[in-house]
């Protein structure tokens, strides 16, 4: 058995209003309150999620990952990190990205990351010869002697948004 059902629209050629006494909905005037709050709220959420990952990285890595371009300065050693997840995170960068050492002093690289990475110089200065690490895989190190005073800057063969500076001093 099989019932149709249909609904009937009839148009009427004379003021409803009059005869029916239809009333209108109340307007919400807050409406739009509502709705930037609860916009705010999830930005909100959105922001505090994601600045609580950057510091679950930070803390597990010791890696400030929001450092631009940091610098230390040193005598006859300093260390350079490739940090856990440079080489998918474009955000990354050698750590520190610029560091100074006094003319004879040494920088030494260290990968931390599980994937390979390379010290590469780009420019040195006149009388300086280039370095090239080669291939670094994980936790390997490489040391460069700077002998010639000012600016080497160096890059990651793979991952060319990685840069450094190493200034000679003396």
């Amino acid at each position: 058995m099989f019932v149709c059902i249909r609904k009937c629209y009839f148009l009427i050629n004379w003021p409803v209003d009059s005869v029916l006494d239809l009333e209108t909905a109340p307007t919400r005037k807050n409406d739009w309150v509502q709705i930037v709050a609860m916009i705010l709220i999830v930005i909100g959420i959105g922001a505090a999620i994601g600045l609580g990952s950057a510091g679950i990285y930070q803390l597990a890595t010791g890696v400030p990952i929001y450092s631009i371009s940091s610098s230390t300065t040193g005598g006859s050693t300093v260390n350079v990190s490739i940090p856990n997840g440079v080489g998918n995170s474009q955000g990354l960068n050698y750590v520190p990205a610029s560091v100074t050492v006094a003319k004879g002093g040494s920088v030494v690289w260290k990968n931390n990351d599980p994937v390979p990475h390379t010290v590469t110089s780009t420019s040195v200065p006149s009388g300086a010869s280039s370095f090239d690490s080669g291939n670094m895989n994980a936790n390997a190190t490489y040391t460069v002697t700077f002998t010639v005073s000012g600016a080497y800057r160096y890059t990651c063969s793979y991952h060319p948004w990685m840069h450094g500076t190493v200034t000679v001093t003396g």
